[in-house]
């Protein structure tokens, strides 16, 4: 007996076995006809619609029933020994069989396709990273996986059996040997294999593996996240054509900046440069084709043919050359991710632009002002912005008989109104977000900013109506003006981040908690928001509301209540009783920003947060209007990277986060002396072979010696 044979309490289980070869014979006869429930069955649901799965478990059926017969009409070895060791063969034979089929089975299955299977496992395989991840793909992803491991397994287990004739049957010996090397290897591979797609999938940490380290001092080579966001979401496939020569700096940060992006989404996004020089007759086609104005810059094709839409951006667009220029390098600042962006979401979009109304009437801040020497002026700055990121926007004059909001308004903007707003234009506003009596009762948006604004000598906060308004959609405007206590700053002065406690998809992209930055939000005279706890019949549940951007943790902030009260008497109250003070401050961070999603649902329990699903997007609402004034925007772009993505969410735009800023480019010029150039050209590579002989020589000499 070997001494690696199967034991049980000191004996060979399979001698224990023999004796019943007949009980042995009947088992393998009685699964071989369990077996064939899986072709009956698979033929009574689907017909001949699952040949593949059909083929393999006549197969299994058959291995077993053969295995079985053959064992119970062959005449019983002359010994014990004999008898063991051919049950243990049987063993090994059958396991192998069913092993080897089911392995088969999950090496086919990714190139089946009906009748062959009633799953399209050709079309997943082919669809790529984005396609596996949907859940009913990676499910049958799993069963191929199964079948492929799980017949390995199998066979694994029956090989094991011919240890016992390692010493006495070389082709046994060598077949489980080349089994196990080619088990190995298989297994090594599919590790490796896993191990390159795990970080492409997002299945966390792998997705670690996927982010690219950017070292430039501008982020020369990262792709901001709305940029990410457009791309990830592209619904039709897109096709980017680089026109220019390849020696061009320019064309060199738009391939660049193109393989990022393909790198984020290789399903649907490709690219392709065509110069004059290499490409003509292609480039002459391709501007007769889509009727390009200029053989420099970068077409956008959105969609498949016939139904394609495309967009060019002209070289200008692309970079600027700063005015402010010093040394003698070269310096431009590339705009191409910004301007790709832009004719992503403006195809997307079907080449519509978003109307965006703002109300003027009830003394808002002024549509046309672009003054900023005053804080709360006006947002001209802000309306000349919003037209080059694919916003159409439009003035509405609110007067005292305006009953209707205009058919075509797709958000509508009401910036720190000053006075009670008319209570037809109310009911107007109640209507436009219910759908009542638009086409195809489509329900509006709105973005509401409040402000503190006092009745005077009363200390009093006005009532504009619209508080009525955003707490039947959950939202509580707090009649208080909040101060930052911080000695070294203007008490009226707030810094805001997004809550990123928040699952709203805008306070995602604002706290970048991975890359370790928080975008701080400048406000000036801002009140706080709350939840309300209960809402009016018919409107969408408290839960629906979530906060947004919030006051900076562990910063002194006073929700002053008391209007009449000066800042700076608060202060300098402060400085003489700090205690007293300090009781009153805020041990959270207080709202400054909420958003309202329509049939949100919330996370079933604490801890879970990830759970929860957003609705549909309604509302935003501010508890400060200045921080979108000409003073506040000018300086900081974070605020108009809010603004924006705010009205993003509303639309359901993919740009949501911070815009793409220019990156600046330096271009470095080396300052040779007259005539050196040939030298420059020729010494490296004569010094090369110098010391190549030098070497070779010294050898030489060694080996001579």
């Amino acid at each position: 007996m070997s001494s690696n044979a199967t034991t049980v309490g000191g004996a060979d289980i399979f001698e224990k076995w023999a004796p019943k070869r007949e009980k042995i014979a009947y088992a393998l006869i009685a699964l071989g006809v369990a077996l064939a429930a899986i072709p009956i069955v698979n033929v009574a649901l689907y017909g001949w619609q699952s040949i593949l799965f059909f083929v393999w478990g006549t197969a299994l059926s058959l291995s077993a029933l053969l295995a079985g017969g053959i064992y119970l009409t062959s005449a019983p070895a002359p010994t014990l020994r004999e008898e063991a060791d051919r049950l243990r063969i049987t063993l090994l034979i059958v396991l192998g069989l069913l092993g080897l089929l089911t392995a088969l089975l999950g090496l086919a299955l990714p190139f089946a396709s009906p009748p062959f299977s009633m799953t399209d496992y050709r079309d997943i395989f082919a669809g790529g990273i984005r396609k596996w991840r949907e859940r009913d793909n990676a499910r049958a992803l799993t069963w191929c996986g199964i079948a492929l491991m799980g017949g390995l397994a199998i066979m694994f287990v029956g090989l094991i059996q011919a240890r016992a004739f390692e010493r006495t049957r070389p082709g046994l010996r060598r077949l489980m040997y080349g089994y196990n090397a080619v088990l190995s290897s298989l297994l090594l591979v599919l590790i490796f294999i896993l191990l390159n797609l795990l970080p492409y999938a997002g299945v966390w940490p792998f997705s670690y593996a996927n982010e690219s380290l950017d070292f430039t001092r501008t982020g020369l080579h990262t792709l901001r996240q709305a940029t990410k966001n457009a791309l990830t979401e592209l619904k039709q496939p897109v096709k980017v054509y680089a026109l220019g020569s390849s020696n061009d700096p320019i064309m060199k940060d738009i391939k660049d900046m193109l393989d990022r992006c393909h790198a984020i989404n290789p399903q649907q996004f490709r690219w392709e440069q065509l110069s004059r020089d290499r490409n003509s007759t292609d480039l002459r086609e391709l501007m007769t084709k889509h009727k390009i104005p200029d053989a420099e810059g970068i077409l956008v094709v959105y969609g498949t043919d016939p139904n394609t839409t495309t967009d060019f951006i002209r070289y200008n667009d692309l970079f600027e050359i700063p005015s402010n220029r010093q040394g003698g390098n070269a310096r431009y600042n590339f705009k191409g991710e910004n301007a790709l962006l832009n004719s992503l979401i403006y195809l997307s979009a079907e080449k519509k632009r978003a109307n965006v109304y703002f109300t003027q009437g009830s003394g808002e801040l002024s549509y046309t002002d672009h003054a900023t020497n005053r804080v709360d002026s006006g947002m001209g700055q802000l309306i000349d912005d919003l037209g080059r990121v694919n916003y159409q926007t439009h003035e509405l004059k609110v007067a005292v008989d305006t009953d209707k909001i205009p058919e075509d308004a797709d958000i509508l903007v009401v910036a720190r109104p000053m006075q009670p707003l008319p209570a037809k234009f109310l009911k107007a506003l109640r209507d436009y977000l219910h759908g009542t009596g638009r086409k195809d009762n489509k329900k509006g948006k709105l973005v509401v900013l409040f402000d503190v604004v006092t009745e005077t000598d009363k200390g009093k906060m006005v009532r504009t109506g619209l508080e009525d308004v955003v707490m039947e959609y959950g939202v509580r405007v707090n009649d208080n003006q909040l101060l930052d206590l911080d000695p070294d700053s203007d008490y009226l002065l707030l810094k805001g981040i997004a809550d990123t406690r928040s699952n709203n998809p805008i306070a995602k992209a604002f706290a970048n908690e991975t890359a370790g930055t928080l975008s701080l939000f400048r406000f000036y005279k801002a009140r706080s928001l709350e939840a309300s706890k209960a809402n009016p019949p018919g409107m969408p549940p408290s839960g629906g509301a979530d906060n947004l951007v919030i006051t900076l943790p562990r910063q002194p902030i006073l929700p002053q209540t008391d209007l009449n009260a000066g800042g700076s008497a608060l202060i300098e109250a402060m400085r003489r009783d700090p205690q007293k003070i300090m009781q009153r401050i805020s041990r959270t961070p207080l709202p400054l920003a909420m958003t309202v999603a329509e049939g949100k649902t919330a996370a079933p329990f604490p801890g879970h947060e990830f759970q929860a699903k957003e609705g549909q997007p309604r509302l935003v609402v501010f508890g400060d209007a200045s921080w979108i004034s000409n003073a506040l925007l000018q300086p900081s772009s974070n605020n108009f990277n809010l603004f924006v993505s705010c009205l993003s969410w509303l639309v359901e735009r993919s740009d949501i986060g911070a815009r793409v800023p220019p990156t600046q480019h330096d271009v470095y010029v080396l300052k040779a002396p007259p005539r050196s150039g040939l030298r420059l050209l020729f010494l490296p590579g004569s010094l090369m072979l110098l010391g190549v002989f030098a070497l070779g020589l010294g050898v030489w000499v060694v080996r001579r010696r």
